[in-house]
């Protein structure tokens, strides 16, 4: 990955690490404050890697503790989760079904439905004896529990609390709200659950998110509340075709049926066989209290590792009108998303020859 930095008026931020192909930033209050100026600096190593991990300052996620109220936490409001039925098609191919359960759920309560799913517990190295506490998810235990999913994958069907409208941001947090991104989107003039409005991601161990680009191959952002990592994939821009023809060649019928078939989010490959293939993946953890940031082309894909609660939101910068003009949508999903880009691109330009946008 090339190391030199996207700069405005001599400003530039630079990765504080790469972690498995994962730029990781970790700002300084300033340069964390204007939410639309950092991801027009840091664009242009998310558009080599797939992914990026922001860990915010301090103070930022000290500013945010008061979302986490008993009142605020009690208006979680978990409906329809997905349980998910997920077959083996091939070695290290899986094919995932995302079944609505018709029920509703309080965050109490999926936290008790949690406790059905949760993780292998933690051999000691010694003998075979479980270890009754194990709450502690280092890199090693993280990576013990990788392996673990990739094994026992079909074997039972996790629960995932998917695409819940809500936000746990309150309105007085201006700076880096999920719910309310300084970004083009705000220029639309419809409300999109989960485009332009945020969604909560309520998980358990092994609630999967199969590969896929986000609709209309905008930005995404994903901020994890509290509870377990969630693990994350990415394949590096430069060979998002490669596999996409991969993908193509496994799930052929699926391809015929629909050229855009990766955006239904039901197929799943796992970082071996497609290491074996030649394609890189990136991998990352992602823990309580930091943000992933997914970009245009950068296909990803990625699991919880137990009860966890999570917010996420589509946003676009300029350099997504590019990207825009040439993206494909599904036509088989009836609410496919579809953004009128010219429309939105009109007003940008009217907006911003007036004012500074945000």
């Amino acid at each position: 990955m090339h190391t030199r930095s996207s700069s405005i008026n001599g400003e530039s931020i630079e990765p504080a690490f790469i972690d498995n192909g994962v730029p990781v930033f970790k700002p300084t209050m300033d340069q964390f404050q204007d939410f639309y100026k950092f991801n027009q600096l840091i664009n242009k190593y998310g558009l080599e890697s797939g992914i990026v991990r922001v860990i915010p300052p301090k103070e930022w996620v000290d500013s945010i503790s008061s979302c986490y109220t008993k009142e605020n936490l009690s208006k979680v409001n978990i409906k329809n989760p997905i349980v998910q039925q997920i077959n083996r098609t091939g070695h290290g191919v899986f094919q995932q079904q995302n079944v609505e359960r018709a029920r509703k759920y309080n965050l109490e309560q999926w936290k008790e439905l949690s406790r059905h799913y949760e993780p292998p517990k933690k051999r000691k190295r010694s003998h075979d004896e479980m270890m009754s506490n194990d709450t502690e998810y280092t890199v090693e235990r993280c990576e013990e529990l990788e392996r673990a999913y990739w094994k026992s994958l079909t074997y039972s069907e996790p629960i995932y609390g998917a695409d819940t409208e809500g936000s746990l941001f309150t309105n007085d947090i201006n700076c880096w709200n999920v719910a309310k991104l300084p970004n083009i989107l705000d220029l639309m003039e419809e409300q999109i659950p989960g485009v332009n409005n945020a969604y909560l991601y309520a998980g358990v161990w092994k609630a999967t998110f199969a590969w896929h680009l986000e609709d209309q191959d905008l930005y995404s952002i994903n901020y994890l509340h509290f509870g377990a990592p969630k693990q994350w994939y990415s394949i590096p821009q430069s060979q998002s075709e490669e596999f996409f023809n991969l993908m193509k060649d496994l799930f052929t019928d699926e391809y015929k049926n629909c050229s855009q078939f990766l955006r239904h989010k039901t197929f799943l490959v796992s970082p071996q066989y497609l290491k074996k293939k030649g394609i890189t993946v990136n991998h990352t953890i992602h823990r309580q209290g930091e943000f992933i940031i997914t970009y245009p082309y950068g296909y990803h894909a990625g699991f919880n590792y137990d009860y966890n609660l999570a917010e996420s939101v589509n946003f676009a910068i300029p350099s997504w009108f590019d990207v825009a003009d040439s993206t494909e949508n599904c036509h088989c999903i009836p609410d496919a998303v579809n953004i009128n880009v010219e429309q939105l691109r009109k007003k940008y330009k009217d907006y911003s020859n007036k004012v500074d946008l945000f």
